[in-house]
């Protein structure tokens, strides 16, 4: 047994897909099936369902259960024995959705990279349960998504309050209001409650995304059931068909920069809920009793540095 070995196997077990995991490792397929008959034998074990598709045996999911913590420790010692030689040499795991890197990462990793060249970043997409569930497995070193409760064993840091916008056209506020059009539109500029637009079609972000499920719970408490005309699992396809009014959509802070450079005259209007702001909590979050190299510290500086420039920026009104 070898650790090379149990990471093919870690990553067999999330993917349960041989030719994929082999091209996401870059090995062929023969080499990762030795690697996992290897353990088999080493073991004494059978540790997947072949047919009718791969799975994990129980002997399996007790062995992905027990390497998933025996790599976390590996990737631990090899930070803390790096700090010891000072070397200045390391890796960071970080979890993050892509469209979150897209945006902040360009800022935040040259300052990095002047500091620490030596240090390799590994970044992780994954939804914001899953990637909470493996900071708190030590899976990942830092997650940087939405999170709406502490974790005693996580040392959290809200970054951003990521306040929700809804996007409408208004050639759509003319189709659905014809005349009183603008006196909606001033409204809604200081916060919109969702009922002034129920007639309106809306493009929501697919279940179980989290903000679909912040927009469900709004549209809930408004008393409103609304007009769904697409459904995506990106936002950045809702964007893209703005100019088509096909229908009213929502985004977050974070996203504006982009929506603004491609539609600087779209009309976005604060969300709220009971008088107040509807928004996500951004945070950083690392486990707390897990080794924090000073490289990783100087990331989480950086990051928030960041994200306070982030905060400051408001469509203009």
């Amino acid at each position: 047994m070898n650790l090379i070995s149990l990471y093919y196997f870690v990553e067999l077990a999330k993917e349960l897909h041989v030719t994929n995991t082999a091209q996401k490792l870059y090995i062929s397929q023969q080499n990762l099936s030795q690697h996992i008959q290897r353990l088999e034998q080493y073991y004494g074990v059978t540790l997947f369902h072949r047919k009718p598709k791969l799975a994990l045996t129980y002997a399996g999911e007790q062995l992905f259960a027990a390497a998933v913590r025996i790599l976390a420790e590996e990737h631990e010692l090899q930070n803390r024995l790096g700090a010891i030689t000072g070397n200045n040499a390391g890796s960071l795991k970080i979890g993050i959705p892509a469209y979150r890197a897209q945006i902040c990462l360009p800022d935040i990793l040259p300052r990095f990279y002047e500091k620490w060249p030596n240090v390799t970043i590994d970044l992780v997409d994954e939804s914001s349960e899953k990637m909470e569930e493996m900071v708190f497995n030590g899976e990942l070193d830092l997650f940087i998504g939405i999170m709406y409760q502490d974790n005693p064993k996580l040392d959290i840091t809200t970054i951003l309050n990521d306040h929700i916008y809804l996007v409408c056209s208004d050639e759509l506020l003319k189709k659905y209001y014809q005349d009183s059009y603008g006196e909606l539109k001033y409204r809604s500029s200081m916060g919109v409650d969702l009922k002034w637009f129920s007639r309106v079609p809306f493009l929501l972000p697919k279940p179980p995304m989290r903000l679909r499920k912040t927009l469900d719970k709004c549209f809930q408490e408004a008393h409103v059931t609304p007009n769904i005309f697409l459904e995506s699992s990106t936002t950045e396809l809702l964007i893209s068909l703005y100019p088509y009014n096909f229908g009213a959509f929502f985004c977050t802070q974070m996203r504006l920069p982009l929506l603004l450079e491609k539609y600087p005259d779209a009309n976005t209007f604060p969300l709220k809920q009971n008088d107040s702001i509807v928004e996500h909590r951004l945070v950083l979050a690392s486990h707390r009793e897990r080794y924090m190299s000073a490289y990783a510290e100087d990331f989480i500086s950086i990051t928030k540095d960041v994200f306070d420039n982030i905060a400051k920026i408001r469509p203009q009104r």
